[in-house]
């Protein structure tokens, strides 16, 4: 480089512009670019922040969720187990149930059984007892007559004055 190109008014006033142009670019820079990048900067660290708390959150949901899954399966399992239990004790009660019903209806047909039977004998009685003294008021009509009749009734009237005596 030559000397001479130093000392040049034209060389002298680029350089000064260059230093202008190069001033002008630091100051903007250090006034709006830095604000900018370091707004930027902060911008994408929260997106990034933001990224690993939803994560974080996300991991703990699936951790809550699976934990959820496992207690609603031993849940479910205790409830069959509690449904069975309680479905064999209402068969179990439902039987005796039936049974003691059955077993009243029993005894109150073999009650009514019981007064049927003592009714149709009480009946079956009075109809022999019927017949008999029927039958036997025929044969005493036949067999007896009055004079014989008399003589009945005369000893049986001493008998009952004996007995009275």
């Amino acid at each position: 480089m030559n000397v001479a190109n130093l000392t040049d008014p034209v060389f002298i006033a680029k350089v000064i512009d260059f230093i202008v142009f190069v001033s002008a670019i630091i100051w903007l820079w250090n006034r709006y670019g830095v604000k900018m990048l370091v707004a930027h900067q902060e911008a994408q660290n929260k997106i990034v922040a933001d990224a690993q708390a939803h994560r974080a959150q996300s991991e703990a949901a699936v951790t809550a969720a699976q934990g959820a899954i496992q207690q609603a399966k031993v849940d479910a399992v205790r409830m069959v187990q509690v449904g069975q239990a309680q479905a064999a004790k209402l068969i179990a009660d439902e039987r005796v149930e039936a049974q003691e019903h059955a077993q009243r209806i029993l005894d109150h047909a073999s009650g009514e059984l019981e007064r049927e039977r003592y009714r149709v004998r009480r009946e079956l009685l009075e109809e022999t007892v019927e017949q008999a003294h029927t039958q036997a008021q025929e044969l005493a009509k036949r067999i007896i007559d009055p004079s014989k009749q008399d003589v009945l009734v005369d000893r049986l009237i001493a008998d009952l004055e004996r007995t009275r005596a």
